[in-house]
């Protein structure tokens, strides 16, 4: 035998069936184009040198191979439908005489070609765009960059290692398929799934209940700590009651449409309903994996979008005024702090603007009903505790309210009290009303909020004394006198002034806290949220990929069983018009389900996300729900040009013209 005979024929075969394998090809190349851009860029962040690259550096480095993990269970996943396809292939190689381990070795010719086309192609692409995705990164979180072109060897390596692997796993777990498998039943598998399947009423019904679970945890939410405690649990909930229902639910729901004679013998219905019901059991779990991965992109490209664009929002939650000095609360202090920012301001020709004042205590607290015990620790399931002085309040505000001792005005950003009174570190308050969000004071965005506008200086001493005897320190935590103000001049002195900021506070106040500027702090947002947007659009792409390329072999797999059946129904009396017209009722039935639970679960899980949001500090609900919507239109009309594309494939394969 030729040496170049198994070669020349696995490439044959590739040519053969390039209709699946040449969408195979393009995806494993996109793919491994991603993880090598991810990778490289990586690399090009740390080696720049460029402020807040570790954080970058970080977020890039731990997406890449969460993007690498995802990658190989798409390809996997993907070829798992290619093999489907070519069993009855194989079978007839058994049959003609090849012996398994001969079909073995095509097919281990078949994965090398196509997994070096895909690796070598894939780094060739990736090499050709990573430098323009850098720089893109660059701009998005507003760092200048030049352009030095460089292909990292240890991004090329590690892909090739990766993906190399990956197909190698590929190869084997066909091999271990076609050896496990009998040559008779390769011939028929191509008519597996013909039998009817039964109406599994159990698994709909944990298919129901577990999604309903799951969205109930959703609309059960009220604080940021427990959207972060129950979006886990409630998404696995989603993805078990999601699969349930398109493996169980779909047929009961079809077999019950069958029952429904006025509805059922209708020629389009007839032909719809009965083949769905034939075939639902193989193409459940696709269109289940259509819709989580439908899901995923809306979730990732609307919270990604939303946090870069509300970055300013975000910036302004934690800094109201441009400038903020924090320092120990005595009269001293709040008199130096105020006229050492107005000489340092003068002295670049800066005058204050919009200034604002207030002693406070801050610390952490657990809530339990009305009750809040102090702590020492932020979290996500903590309430950010600020106690400010009423005459501080009125004086900010321009409000006249009064209280007695033992009252207090709050501001809660959580659940509703339920009572009059609450309970601080075992101190009982009443409540003498509520007060509207107070804007002027920094939000670190851990959890939710609690403002307390207490009558006088005694009771922030009296909290600052109860909680350092609790947590073991007479100085353990101190009142805070914060003064926050806007600067107005010419804009290009502001990094001198800043600058010598820090310096001009520390020879004038004792006893100095923080120095901060939000424009100092915005580059750190910008790298931060402009990494995750980043990394954002990979993760979508990646989904795309595999969602578009399930739609394709899906159509392609039910083009090929459905062809036999029209040609009798056409031979039997059924137009080519009434053909089309049933293909594309089936397929609109079929392959709009998915969409349709996507946007049903992201909508259900706005709630949740807008909570989960607010942990970093996002709590713009319009600008979500806005990015929300347009997620959904733009990811709707990719599906519909996908599914046009598709539809346009599976009626040549019905018709016989593939």
């Amino acid at each position: 035998m030729n040496k170049f005979f198994y070669p020349r024929l696995a490439c044959t075969n590739i040519k053969k069936n390039k209709s699946i394998y040449l969408p195979y090809l393009l995806a494993g190349t996109l793919i491994v184009a991603l993880f090598y851009i991810l990778s490289s860029i990586t690399i090009m962040v740390s080696e720049s040198h460029v402020a807040g690259g570790g954080t970058m550096g970080a977020i890039l480095q731990l997406s890449s191979w969460v993007c690498g993990f995802l990658s190989l269970i798409i390809l996997f996943y993907i070829n798992s439908f290619i093999m489907k396809r070519r069993k009855k292939e194989f079978g007839l190689y058994s049959i003609l005489g090849m012996e398994k381990r001969h079909i073995s070795i095509v097919m281990l010719w078949e994965v090398a070609i196509s997994g070096a086309i895909s690796i070598i192609c894939g780094i060739a692409g990736g090499a050709l765009f990573s430098q323009l995705l850098f720089l893109l990164l660059l701009k998005i979180v507003g760092l200048p960059a030049a352009l030095t072109f460089q292909i990292p060897l240890s991004s090329i390596v590690s892909t090739g290692i990766l993906f190399g692997l990956g197909f190698v796993a590929i190869l084997v777990f066909d091999i271990v398929g076609i050896i496990r498998s009998d040559p008779i039943a390769l011939l028929h598998s191509t008519k597996e799934g013909e039998r009817e399947p039964k109406a599994r009423w159990l698994l709909a019904l944990i298919g129901a209940v577990t999604l309903g679970g799951g969205y109930g945890l959703s609309w059960m939410v009220q604080t940021p700590s427990d959207a972060v405690a129950a979006f886990f649990f409630a998404v696995m909930l989603v993805i078990i009651g999601t699969y349930c229902l398109f493996i169980a639910g779909s047929i009961v729901v079809l077999k019950l449409l069958r029952k429904n004679k006025k509805f059922y013998y209708q020629s389009k219905n007839f032909i719809s309903v009965s083949g769905m019901i034939y075939r639902m059991k193989q193409n459940a779990t696709g269109l289940a994996n259509i819709c989580i991965l439908s899901t995923c992109v809306l979730v990732t490209l609307s919270s990604t979008v939303c946090l870069f664009i509300g970055e300013e929002d975000i910036l302004r939650s934690r800094f109201p005024r441009q400038v903020q000095v924090t320092c120990i609360a005595d009269e001293q202090n709040t008199e130096l702090v105020e006229a050492t920012a107005n000489s340092h301001a003068q002295e670049y020709g800066f005058t204050i603007e919009n200034a604002v004042g207030y002693t406070s205590f801050s610390c952490a607290t657990k809530r339990n009903n009305n009750t809040f015990d102090m702590s020492k620790f932020y979290g996500a399931d903590t309430y950010e505790l600020d106690m400010i002085l009423l005459e501080d309040y009125n004086r900010i505000t321009g409000a006249s309210e009064q209280l007695k001792d033992d009252q207090i005005l709050i501001y809660s950003s959580g659940k509703p009290l339920k009572e009059a009174t609450i309970t601080l570190n075992d101190q009982s308050y009443e409540v003498a009303g509520t007060i509207p969000n107070p804007t002027f004071i920094s939000s670190i965005g851990m959890g939710e909020r609690l403002t307390v506008v207490v009558p006088a200086l005694a009771d922030l001493e009296q909290f600052r004394d109860s909680f350092n005897r609790s947590y073991g320190g007479e100085n353990e935590r101190n009142l805070w006198y914060d003064y926050k103000f806007d600067v107005l001049g010419d804009s290009n002195r502001l990094p001198d002034y800043y600058a010598t900021m820090r310096s001009a506070f520390n020879e004038a106040v004792p006893r100095l806290g923080t120095v901060d500027n939000i424009d100092s702090a915005r580059n750190d947002f910008y790298q931060v949220y402009g990494s995750m947007l980043f990394v954002g659009i990979f993760f979508v792409t990646l989904f795309l990929i595999a969602a578009v390329l399930i739609i394709y072999y899906k159509q392609i797999t039910e083009g090929f069983d459905d062809h036999e059946r029209f040609q009798i129904m056409q031979k039997v009396g059924m137009s080519d018009k009434e053909v089309r017209s049933t293909i594309q009722k089936q397929v609109l039935m079929v392959f709009f389900l998915p969409l349709g639970m996507a946007v049903l679960h992201i909508t259900v899980a706005f709630r949740v996300l807008c909570k989960m949001l607010v942990v970093f500090n996002m709590t713009n609900t319009t600008l979500f729900l806005l990015c929300t919507i347009g997620a959904v239109l733009v990811f709707t009309v990719l599906y519909f040009v996908v599914y046009q594309l598709t539809a346009r494939t599976y009626y040549r394969i019905v018709q016989g013209k593939v």
